[in-house]
Order: structure tokens, then C-alpha cells, then sequence
């Protein structure tokens, strides 16, 4: 999403479907943000309206592919934590660390708020009926990749779901 026309067309269908937050990932905006300042790799965001960025709590930028935002909404506080995993190709070392990152976040986020994982998390969960149907649902669709196993064993210790 380096391109200036990409961010337009986001942003132009966050109002049209008038959505108050979305992670963005794939920024690759150079010298915004934290981490590595002179490259253009990774990079997550999170889009919000006017009215979420008053309901906001808190903001946390944890590295170039996690951030994580508290708000206030009308069923109680939200945590969003946008992602930007690495992809399938990734070495595991690489993946270990985004996973168990990700884990440290959602592990301090208090257990009564709603918690949303959101953003590009390069995985393929595909449809495999008797593989952690109540994680997955029954209507997944697709082929599956390496990284759906380090996706689902996140979403049952953390009790979510993928949809």
C-alpha cells in the first residue's frame, strides 16, 4: 500500500460502509511509525473516524506489524490489535516471534473487553471439517497453508475465533 491512490481508495470505502476503525497493513510508508526507519517492508496501521479517535484509550505501537488501540463503544471497551504476520515463506524463527509478540499483547488486554484481531495475517485456514471446527466455522472455503496451525493454536489459547 505505498501508493498514495491505494490509501484513497480505503479511504474512500471506510465511508462509504461508514466502519469507524480497520487495520491497515502493508504500508511501507517510509520514516512514519517505529522500527526501521529507512526501508519500506512490513508496516501496519489502524483507520479510524472522528468519533473513534475520541473514544480512544489507548495506543500502543508495538513493532512494524503490531499495533494495539483501546476504545470505549457502546458494548463495552474494545482492544484492537492490527497485524501484519509474516507470510508463509517467512523463516520460523521469524514467525515464532511475530506469534508469541501477539501473544504478550493479547495476553495483558483485560479479559472483559472485546477483543478483535484484525489485519493480514498470511494464513490460509481453508475448509477441513474436523480441524477445529469451532475456531475456523464450518463455512471456511479454500487451500490452507503452512501458518494456519500457528493462527488456530493463537485462536484457542486466546479462546477467539476466525471469521
Amino acid at each position: 500500500m505505498s501508493q498514495i491512490s491505494k490509501t484513497e481508495q480505503i479511504l474512500k470505502e471506510v465511508i462509504q460502509y461508514n466502519i469507524d476503525i480497520t487495520g491497515i497493513s502493508e504500508t511501507r510508508w517510509l520514516g512514519s511509525g517505529i522500527g526501521h526507519e529507512n526501508r519500506r517492508q512490513a508496516g501496519v496501521g489502524v483507520l479510524m473516524s472522528p468519533a473513534a479517535r475520541r473514544a480512544m484509550l489507548k495506543w500502543t505501537p508495538v513493532n512494524e506489524r503490531i499495533i494495539y488501540a483501546r476504545f470505549w463503544s457502546a458494548h463495552g471497551k474494545l482492544s484492537i490489535v492490527a497485524c501484519y504476520a509474516p507470510t508463509n515463506e517467512a523463516d520460523e524463527i521469524e514467525k515464532d516471534n511475530f506469534y508469541e509478540t501477539l501473544q504478550s499483547i493479547v495476553a495483558e488486554i483485560p479479559r472483559h473487553d472485546i477483543i478483535c484481531v484484525v489485519g493480514d495475517l498470511n494464513v490460509k485456514v481453508g475448509y477441513f471439517r474436523n480441524y477445529c471446527p469451532e475456531i475456523t466455522g464450518k463455512h471456511e472455503i479454500g487451500d490452507m497453508n503452512e501458518n494456519r496451525a500457528l493462527l488456530v493454536d493463537f485462536a484457542l489459547n486466546n479462546d477467539l475465533v476466525i471469521r
